[in-house]
């Protein structure tokens, strides 16, 4: 009896022992939580997304994916989710983004804006990741780094250095007999060349379009008036000056030498949709950089562009123009992987990969020893825009400080003032006053 007892013990005991490893074996539900998926991820990184927005053209959508995959290939492990679009209405969905805190983690940021995200505490500090060699910055100039700072705190690297001009087209004006600009031409000259392309062109045809709404064109202008556009917490120009800007665009447009009302109102910042890639003007004014988009775009791919300086003012008080960081590439402050955030921005503008990409479509590269990298390599275009930065810093005084709190809104007024009085519903002096009080009450609210 003992003996069969035992003998049937052992046999219970060591059922229950094939029972129990079949369990552990198999994963089943005896598994303790998660060990299924521990072991699969063991000694492996954990995937990391990042979101990276930016605006711009179908070029810079193109080879900024083409960068990513780059990264990504480099990087195992990093995925990068793009969403991009063009300019127009970029900053409103950052900024709808930025309040519901649901901002991408990297943020193409422009100069016009820092300031004001960056004392909102939207955009990440990046200095410690210059001190602990993620993102270098011993080949920046100096004062690039310094137009990325707020009070001695890096949020923002300079993807390119970019100066505003005259973009022209070289074989219309070839066609028509008209000689070149030079550097030395004036808003006189400008306004004579444009009323002269209309005439020898014929209706339909403009010289230039209308850009009596465009806020950083008009600051050249309020410079070479020798003040600047702000002035502290108040509007820094009179109304003496924006009165006579308003005034200069209304005699291009009773001319014929500026696009009319209707066809100004209908136009955006989509350089696809100008009136110079479209094949209705030979001039419009646009930063550096955006000469090779433009080429690109352009309706007859037979004809050339140029580039030459924005006019000088008569007189003027100072050289307006300036050179400015062509775009920022910034984090978000509430992101979950800084570190590589830092690393991708390191990748867009110190590896030899990723810059080779880039080339200089958002601006001649700040970091000087990929200049020097890319000169052997450049097109024509590229070539056209790296003399016009040789030009523009030779003949060119020093940015302004980063536009103040309220720069969005202030410019959206600026853009309707000239709607106003470009269809005829007020007057100039009416319109410039309201602009005034406007702009200083909506800075006086942001302080």
């Amino acid at each position: 009896m003992t003996i069969k007892g035992t003998k049937g013990l052992a046999l219970l005991l060591s059922s229950i022992l094939l029972m129990t490893t079949a369990a552990c074996s198999s994963g089943g539900s005896n598994a303790p939580d998660g060990a299924k998926a521990s072991s699969k991820t063991e000694g492996s990184a954990p995937a990391i997304e990042l979101r990276m927005t930016w605006w711009g053209s179908q070029t810079r959508h193109d080879l900024t994916t083409k960068m990513i995959k780059r990264f990504e290939e480099k990087n195992p492990g990093i995925t990068i989710k793009p969403e991009y679009s063009g300019w127009d209405g970029y900053f409103d969905k950052l900024s709808t983004q930025v309040a519901g805190s649901n901002a991408p983690d990297i943020i193409q940021m422009d100069y016009a804006f820092l300031s004001d995200y960056a004392k909102r505490g939207t955009l990440l500090d990046l200095t410690p990741y210059t001190q602990d060699g993620t993102l270098r910055t011993e080949d920046h100039d100096s004062s690039m780094l310094s137009a990325g700072s707020i009070d001695g705190k890096l949020y923002a690297v300079t993807l390119g250095v970019n100066a505003p001009g005259v973009v022209y087209n070289a074989s219309v004006l070839q066609e028509l007999g008209i000689a070149e600009p030079q550097e030395s031409w004036t808003w006189k000259d400008f306004a004579e060349m444009a009323n002269a392309i209309a005439k020898k062109k014929g209706d339909g045809y403009y010289g230039t379009p209308d850009i009596s709404g465009t806020t950083n064109i008009f600051e050249v202008f309020v410079r070479q008036n020798g003040s600047g556009l702000f002035e502290g917490n108040k509007l820094g120009v009179s109304r003496e000056v924006i009165d006579e800007w308003f005034n200069y665009w209304q005699g291009l447009r009773d001319s014929g030498g500026a696009t009319t009302a209707e066809v100004t109102a209908a136009m955006t910042n989509a350089l696809e949709t100008r009136p110079l890639s479209v094949g209705q003007s030979a001039l419009d004014f646009a930063w550096s950089n955006q000469l090779i988009t433009y080429q690109n775009v352009l309706k007859d791919q037979s004809q050339k562009l140029k580039m030459q300086v924005i006019p000088h003012m008569e007189g003027e008080q100072k050289i307006g123009e300036y050179l400015k960081p062509g775009q920022f590439i910034s984090g978000n402050a509430k992101t979950k992987y800084p570190k590589e955030v830092a690393k991708l921005i390191d990748f867009m503008v110190n590896d030899p990969e990723g810059t080779a990409i880039l080339g200089a479509e958002r601006g001649v590269p700040v970091n000087s020893a990929v200049r020097e990298q890319l000169k052997p390599s450049l097109t024509a275009e590229e070539q056209l825009i790296f003399d016009f930065i040789d030009v523009v810093s030779k003949h060119s005084s020093d940015i302004d400080p980063p536009y103040p709190q309220g720069f969005s809104e202030i410019d959206k007024n600026f853009k309707s003032a000239s709607e106003q009085i470009s269809f005829g519903q007020a007057g100039i002096p009416q319109v410039s006053e309201q602009f005034i009080s406007g702009a200083n009450a909506i800075l006086d609210k942001a302080k």
